[in-house]
């Protein structure tokens, strides 16, 4: 004979064995729940007690833990070749002085990266070069049509403050 203490810390029993399997079997009793054998003073959980162990339901061995693959760092991507190009933005948009930086940054970052193949980029330099090509010709195209035409910058500053 058994006393049990419930899930609502309440004592039960004394019950037998064969009552405490059938609540193990409905779920209402389970390894852990606390159990005192009659003339016993020390409660023990039902996992403990052999004659009542048995009626736990088997619990499969856990899944061994096995940790992710190992993947070899990404490469990083060159900082000169995203210069390159940021300066090449830059050059278009407002500063022409930048268009040489760029060209040689580029022209640099596409040097380093052919040494450092680890190293992705090569897009950005390629970029920044286009970038600071583009805005010298445009430069040189502006000085050209303003020589050509002295009224063209006359007329640039008067449409620009209208």
């Amino acid at each position: 004979m058994y006393k049990i203490i419930g899930a609502d810390q309440k004592e039960y029993g004394p019950v037998g064995a064969d009552q405490i399997r059938q609540w193990i079997a409905e779920g209402r009793v389970n390894g852990q729940t606390k159990v005192q054998a009659a003339g016993a003073v020390e409660w023990k959980s039902v996992a403990e007690v052999a004659e009542l162990a048995g009626a736990l339901p088997k619990t499969p061995a856990p899944m061994p833990v096995t940790p992710p693959p190992a993947y070899p760092p990404s490469p990083g991507t060159s900082q000169m070749a995203v210069w390159a190009m940021v300066t090449g933005i830059l050059s278009i948009l407002c500063c022409q002085i930048l268009a040489p930086v760029a060209i040689v940054l580029g022209a640099v970052a596409l040097s380093h990266l052919k040494e450092h193949r680890e190293l992705t980029g090569r897009g950005f330099a390629i970029a920044g070069i286009v970038l600071g090509i583009l805005a010298m010709l445009l430069t040189v195209l502006f000085v050209i049509a303003l020589i050509s035409s002295p009224q063209l910058l006359q007329n640039l500053q008067n449409a620009l403050g209208q």
